[in-house]
């Protein structure tokens, strides 16, 4: 049985700690991995220019398969000089990356608490079932809000029923009825996507490993791929920020995966200084 790598980099969009934007240096930290699980992708934010950062991330990884799924979609349109909407979105989301075919994707909204004054946006976790060499696997790449940790495990709760409904549901499709040319017009002649078991849930979780979050994913007999030895590094992947209130250096992002898949290494980037986190990485067999 064939492994694979899988990476998850919150990339902060591509704000690094000198305090510059530069998408090239984030995709080369992580352009090695098979499976690339990107948090805060930016779509025509002031702050970065109004870029399409999921157009540049495929750009800068043209044999790679890529998709999208935005947690904040909000109107960022302008009125042309003559009288046209050009039409645009903000967006900030998450993006997935393979090496392999990526056969179905979706956002997955995720509960909200109205915050009040401490700011607190939508956020979603984008799903994607991808067609590994040996089997297809899930693929959910979260980002769980900052601001309460009674709002984190409702999401990580509702994320995990979701996950576990879908197997029910089924693949993005299904049906066989009436005549071929009606089957054509809604082309369910195509392979239908699967909805497998197998599972990789990787992102930034915002809580640490003492954390409630952490302790229901573990109840969903979800592994954490990180086993510290000597070449792991310690551990951390969000490091001391007083700026963020942060005066301790973290471990909040991860790789989780289900049962059927076999751990067999990881590691933390904790040189590289891309972004405000650290790059996690995997090497799994399913």
């Amino acid at each position: 049985m064939a492994s694979f790598t899988v990476l998850s980099y919150n990339i902060q969009y591509s704000l690094g700690a000198d305090n510059t934007y530069d998408m090239k240096r984030c995709v080369d930290v992580v352009r090695d991995a098979d499976i690339i699980c990107l948090q805060e992708i930016d779509r025509n934010w002031r702050r970065t220019k109004m870029e399409d950062q999921v157009a540049q991330v495929q750009a800068l990884l043209p044999d790679r398969y890529c998709a999208f799924g935005p947690s904040l979609d909000v109107d960022a349109s302008a009125i042309n000089p003559n009288g046209s909407v050009d039409n645009r979105r903000r967006q900030s989301g998450q993006m997935t990356i393979s090496r392999f075919p990526i056969a179905s994707s979706r956002a997955i909204q995720l509960p909200k608490e109205d915050t009040g004054e401490l700011m607190n946006s939508w956020s979603a976790a984008l799903e994607t079932v991808i067609l590994t060499p040996e089997r297809p696997v899930r693929v959910i790449n979260l980002h769980l809000t900052d601001v309460s940790e009674t709002n984190r495990v409702s999401q990580i709760s509702a994320l995990i029923k979701h996950c576990e409904n879908a197997t029910i549901e089924g693949g993005a499709w299904n049906g066989k009825e009436w005549d071929e040319a009606s089957r054509e017009h809604w082309q369910l002649n195509d392979p239908v996507p699967t909805m497998p078991p197998e599972m990789i849930f990787a992102g930034d979780f915002n809580d640490e490993p003492q954390s409630r979050t952490y302790e229901i994913l573990r109840r969903a007999n979800l592994r954490d791929t990180w086993q510290p030895n000597s070449n792991s590094g310690v551990g951390v992947t969000f490091k001391t920020n007083p700026e963020q209130g942060t005066d301790r250096d973290m471990r909040i992002d991860f790789i989780f995966v289900s049962p059927q898949i076999e751990i067999i290494d990881s590691h933390i980037d904790e040189t590289t200084d891309a972004s405000d986190h650290q790059p996690v990485w995997a090497t799994v067999r399913i």
